[in-house]
C-alpha cells in the first residue's frame, strides 16, 4: 500500500506559518486542518484495486482511502475530496469521483485532494478493444452455499498494436455478458447457482453446495463476433453451521429465532432467513440469506409468500382468519423439485421444503396463526341518520320501527356491513320492552313501543358503539 504519508511536525509547521498568510488562505489551512483531524487521518492513498487502465467511452468511480493515526487502520473517504484531471485531459471526473473517459486515447494524471494532503495516480484511456473473459476475478470467488458475491470478470482487450491488454471488464461490456452455470457433474444448466449483473456489477448466487463450470458469451468487438469464453471451474462450499427463521425487524442476528408467530387476515408479517457460517479464520458469523434461500408453506390456500422488491424478506399475507400454517425454508438440496423455477428471481413452493437425505440441506419452520382482521372503527345508521357513538339522537315523529345497519372499517382499510354478522353483540342497555323491543330474526331492528330514551349497545371486533335515541 503506498501512502503518502505527512508527518506531525508538517502540520505544526502550517500552525505556525498561519499567520504570514492572507485571510482567506488562513480559513482555507484552518478548514483543512480540521477536515483531516476530525477523521484522524495522517496519510491517504488510491486502493490497490484501483483500475489504471480504463476503455474510452466508459465509466469508473474512483475512490480514496485515508490511514489513521495508529498507522495500521485505513478508512474510506467519502467526502471533501476535491478531485481533477492533468491540464487538456479529454476525459473528465465529478466530484464523486465519478470519471467518464473520452472517445480518444490518452495518458492522463488523476489528483486528489484532502485536507492538506494531495495524491496522483497515471491513467491510461485505451482504445484496445473488448475480446473474451479471460478469468472470474483477480482472486479466487470465495462463496458458501445460499450466499451472494459480486465479482469482476477479467478480460482480454487487444489494442492497434495487436497488443493484449488483461484487466477488469468495462462498464459498456459488462451488462452484455451472458453468464452460462451448468453443474460439473451432469453439464446440464445449474439449479445450484446463477449470476446477474444489476448496476454494472456480476454478481454469483448460490442456494446449494456444488462443483460448477461457469462460461461468459459476449460479443468480441476485435473478432467482430459473439465469443465464449473457455471453462471456469466454481466451488460453492458447504461451511454453514446452521438456518433459523428470524422476523425481518429482529436486528440481532446471533441471538433472534421465531418459533411461532401471528399476522391478521389481508396483514403481512415478514421473515429473514438467517445462516451462521464459518469464516476462513475459525470464528462464526451470521447473514440474512432470505434471497438465496428455498421457502415453503404447507397450505397455500391459508396464507400467500411472496419476496420483497429486494428479496431480503420473505412477505406472508395471511388469507383465511382462525387457521394456521407452517412456513418453512431450506438452504441446500431440498426434496421438492425446483426445475421449472426462475431460481434468480428467488425459489417458493407451495409445499413445505424439506432436505433431501444425506445432501448438504438445513431446514427451519415455524407455526404462523392466522387471526381475524381487527376492526378500527364502526359506523351506525338508524333509519338512514348517521349515530354518533354516546350521543343522542332526537327524533321528531315516533317511527313504528328503529333499523340500525352497522359498516365496520378493517385495519386494511376496507369497509363491510356487519348488521348480520354473528361477531356483532345487541344489547339494550335502556329502554327494553318500555320504548323498544327487538324483532325476533331481524338483527338490529327493533319495534317502537312508546316515548323515552333507547340505548343499544354494539360489539364488534373489538369496538363498542353506543346507539342512543330519543323517541317522543
Amino acid at each position: 500500500m503506498n501512502f503518502k504519508i505527512h508527518h506531525g511536525w508538517y502540520i505544526l509547521c502550517l500552525l505556525i506559518t498561519v499567520s504570514a498568510c492572507s485571510d482567506t488562505e488562513n480559513e482555507n489551512n484552518l478548514i483543512n486542518l480540521h477536515t483531516i483531524a476530525n477523521q484522524d487521518i495522517v496519510a491517504i492513498s488510491f486502493p490497490a484495486s484501483t483500475e489504471t487502465v480504463i476503455s474510452i467511452n466508459s465509466q469508473y468511480t474512483f475512490s480514496l482511502q485515508g490511514l489513521q493515526s495508529n498507522n495500521v487502520d485505513t478508512i474510506n473517504i467519502v467526502s471533501d475530496i476535491q478531485w481533477s484531471l492533468s491540464d487538456g485531459a479529454l476525459s473528465s471526473i465529478d466530484q464523486n469521483g465519478l470519471f467518464t473517459a473520452g472517445a480518444t486515447a490518452e495518458l492522463i494524471t488523476l489528483t486528489a485532494i484532502f485536507g492538506i494532503y494531495s495524491e496522483s495516480i497515471d491513467i491510461k484511456v485505451s482504445a484496445a478493444e473488448f475480446d473474451q473473459v479471460v478469468q472470474l476475478n483477480d482472486s479466487v470467488i470465495n462463496i458458501d452455499m445460499c450466499q451472494s458475491r459480486t465479482f469482476k470478470p477479467i478480460a482480454r482487450y487487444v489494442d492497434e498494436n495487436n497488443n493484449d491488454e488483461i484487466r477488469p471488464v468495462d462498464s459498456n461490456i459488462i451488462s452484455a455478458i451472458e453468464w452460462i452455470v451448468r453443474d460439473q457433474a451432469t453439464n446440464n444448466l445449474s439449479q445450484d447457482a446463477y449470476i446477474e449483473t444489476v448496476n454494472k456489477q456480476a454478481t454469483l448466487s448460490s442456494l446449494a453446495a456444488a462443483d460448477l463450470i461457469i462460461q461468459a458469451k459476449a460479443f468480441s468487438q476485435f473478432a467482430g463476433t459473439d465469443v465464449t469464453s473457455t471453462n471456469f471451474s466454481q466451488q460453492i462450499t458447504a461451511n454453514i453451521n446452521s438456518l433459523k427463521l428470524c422476523q425481518n425487524t429482529d436486528t440481532d442476528l446471533a441471538n433472534c429465532d421465531v418459533s411461532s408467530a401471528r399476522v391478521e387476515k389481508d396483514k403481512v408479517i415478514s421473515f429473514i432467513s438467517v445462516a451462521n457460517y464459518q469464516a476462513q479464520d475459525g470464528s462464526n458469523f451470521n447473514e440474512n440469506i432470505s434471497a438465496n434461500s428455498k421457502w415453503g408453506i404447507d397450505n397455500s390456500a391459508i396464507a400467500s409468500l411472496a419476496f420483497s422488491s429486494d428479496r431480503q424478506q420473505l412477505d406472508i399475507t395471511g388469507k383465511i382468519e382462525e387457521s394456521s400454517t407452517v412456513i418453512s425454508v431450506a438452504c441446500g438440496d431440498i426434496e421438492q423439485a425446483i426445475d421449472s423455477i426462475d431460481i434468480s428471481q428467488g425459489v417458493t413452493l407451495d409445499s413445505e421444503v424439506s432436505c433431501t437425505t444425506g445432501a448438504n440441506c438445513l431446514s427451519a419452520s415455524t407455526t404462523l396463526g392466522i387471526d381475524q382482521l381487527s376492526v378500527t372503527s364502526l359506523k351506525v345508521e338508524a333509519n338512514n341518520t348517521d349515530l354518533t357513538s354516546s350521543e343522542t339522537l332526537v327524533l321528531s315523529t315516533r317511527p313504528d320501527e328503529i333499523a340500525l345497519v352497522t359498516t365496520a372499517t378493517f385495519a386494511n382499510s376496507t369497509r363491510e356491513v356487519v348488521t348480520s354478522d354473528i361477531g356483532l353483540v345487541y344489547s339494550v342497555t335502556r329502554g327494553n320492552n318500555t320504548v323498544i323491543e327487538g324483532i325476533s330474526g331481524s338483527p338490529g331492528v327493533y319495534t317502537v313501543l312508546g316515548s323515552g330514551t333507547a340505548e343499544i349497545k354494539l360489539d364488534f371486533g373489538g369496538k363498542t358503539f353506543l346507539a342512543v335515541i330519543s323517541i317522543p
